[in-house]
């Protein structure tokens, strides 16, 4: 096998399988070589029926590192009426080579070829930076989905992306378009883009994306398309938020009718922490969280009905929470309703009497305590927390309450608010019926132009531990009584004496 060149008129070059000669003669040493490449390109190859001629010279040319003779060989194989145009790897390696060669021509290829590896060949293309050609050997090979991620990763042209996902109409572009969108941060047209794309794999990036967006209306549409593709409680917990945000509370209620599964306590929290209460409301009425939907009402200052949601709720907390806002909002009827609930636990009576007395709400606490009496389950903390009040704010009833109800009465409580208070006669008469008969006389004494009373004087039990005796036994007195009958002014009770007043009846008889 040899290549020989002939140098007559036709200047034929015979062509035969002989890799260690082409080697020769394409050596830059050969003084014929540029001679030999010109036949080759010119007329011997292209004239070569031979696969084995072809692919020995094109491989001895790559071997020769001619990349420019090797493009024009290839062109006129491929490009031109030859048995081996349609070839898919000459037609492969003429592209490759001008990608690496000669970019320039590079496009001309692309349009005028069709029989090559679009994947890979456009791949190589990215790697050369040759972006608008691999975007046009992608398209030709409708590789579209890779074809608009040159778009938009490699000449980052989003009207270009845009525009292509119209054309083309793939579900697959519009959601490459849609995350690129989400990624800029044109978050409405992402979610037209998504729904366009009916593309429901990315929508806990479309959700955070929308909530930080404000872009409530677009993202109930998307939360709708995506229902259709999943099943998931992040989904239909996010759609009764968005509904929320829109104020679109007609549709809350018909969604909730209907089967899905949100939670409904966590959607409902969540509302309430956002202020959205109109739509908590129905949330917490719908799963009878009568408690939540209480403070709710209060929020949106729906007395009323907060009252008869704690009602239901009947817990401690709850009818706190509603009493004190009926409170602050000067609705004392209610308030009272609400606080009968909650002085019959003796450890809450404190807490409601202090949150009253806080905001100078005097006679509403008397009026709560005095409608408490009547209770069926009152005990002694009442009676004796309206002892209190009586003392401090209502001085004129606080001796009738103690007579009335002095076996009710937690005393020494009493006694110490009427000692801070100063009512002598009041604390004299609850040391008597706490049998202190020593701390009564010693409050007569300290206070005797206020805390003396001459029928209280005569009650057996005090009269005895004065005298010292009782109809029963005789023992020494415990007071002074030389002391005692000194006039006020002297330093005594001005009680007189009985021996003086016998005397002085005995005097005027005779």
């Amino acid at each position: 096998m040899h290549i020989s060149i002939v140098t007559d008129d036709e200047n034929i070059v015979q062509i035969h399988r002989s890799i260690d000669l082409w080697e020769k003669v394409l050596s830059p040493d050969n003084k014929y070589r540029r001679q030999l490449i010109d036949q080759v390109v010119s007329t011997a190859l292209p004239e070569s029926k031979s696969p084995e001629q072809v692919f020995a010279a094109v491989k001895a040319f790559i071997t020769a590192d001619l990349p420019h003779e090797l493009i024009g060989l290839l062109e006129k194989i491929v490009l031109q009426n030859s048995p081996f145009r349609k070839n898919f790897n000459l037609q492969n390696l003429l592209i490759l080579t001008a990608i690496k060669a000669d970019p320039s021509r590079v496009m001309d290829y692309i349009n005028r070829l069709d029989n090559f590896d679009g994947p890979a060949v456009g791949e190589v293309a990215v790697e050369a930076q040759l972006y608008e050609e691999a975007f046009a050997i992608f398209k030709k090979f409708n590789l579209n989905v890779q074809a608009v991620n040159v778009l938009l990763d490699n000449i980052q042209s989003m009207e270009r992306a845009v525009e292509f996902a119209f054309r083309v109409e793939e579900d697959a572009v519009g959601s490459q378009v849609a995350k690129a969108q989400l990624r800029e941060g044109l978050v409405s047209v992402a979610i037209e883009s998504f729904i366009r794309a009916e593309d429901a794999t990315e929508f806990l990036d479309v959700i955070r994306a929308a909530e930080n967006a404000n872009v409530y209306h677009d993202f109930v549409r998307y939360l709708l398309m995506v229902r259709q593709k999943t099943k998931e409680p992040k989904v239909d917990s996010e759609l009764i938020y968005a509904y929320a945000k829109i104020d679109s509370l007609g549709d809350i209620k018909e969604f909730i009718l209907m089967p899905n599964v949100a939670n409904l306590q966590n959607v409902g929290d969540w509302l309430y922490d956002e202020a959205l209460y109109e739509a908590a409301k129905i949330i917490f009425a719908f799963i009878s969280n009568w408690a939540k939907l209480a403070v709710t009402l209060v929020k949106l200052r729906q007395f009323q009905g907060a009252v008869d949601a704690a009602r239901k709720a009947n817990s401690s907390k709850t009818w706190k929470e509603v009493c004190f806002a009926c409170v602050d909002a000067e609705e004392f009827r209610l308030a009272q309703i609400c606080g009968l609930n909650i002085i019959i636990q003796v450890d809450d009576l404190e807490e409601v009497s202090d949150y009253y007395q806080n905001r100078g709400c005097f006679n509403e606490l008397i009026n709560l305590m005095e409608s408490g009496l009547g209770l069926e389950r009152a005990h002694m903390g009442i009676f004796t927390e309206l002892g209190v009040l009586y003392a401090r704010y209502r001085t004129e009833k606080l001796m009738e309450h103690i007579k009335l109800f002095s076996t009710r009465l937690n005393i020494p409580k009493l006694i110490r608010a009427c000692d801070e208070q100063q009512h002598w006669m009041e604390l004299t008469y609850l040391y008597i019926q706490y049998v202190e008969f020593d701390n009564a006389a010693t409050t007569i004494m300290n206070h005797s132009p206020e805390a003396w009373d001459h029928m209280q004087f005569k009650d057996e039990p005090f009269f005895s531990f004065f005298l010292g005796s009782s109809s029963s036994t005789r023992k020494p007195p415990l007071i002074v009584w030389d002391k005692i009958c000194l006039p006020v002014r002297f330093g005594g009770l001005g009680i007189r004496k009985a021996s003086v007043t016998d005397s002085a009846l005995l005097l005027k008889l005779a």
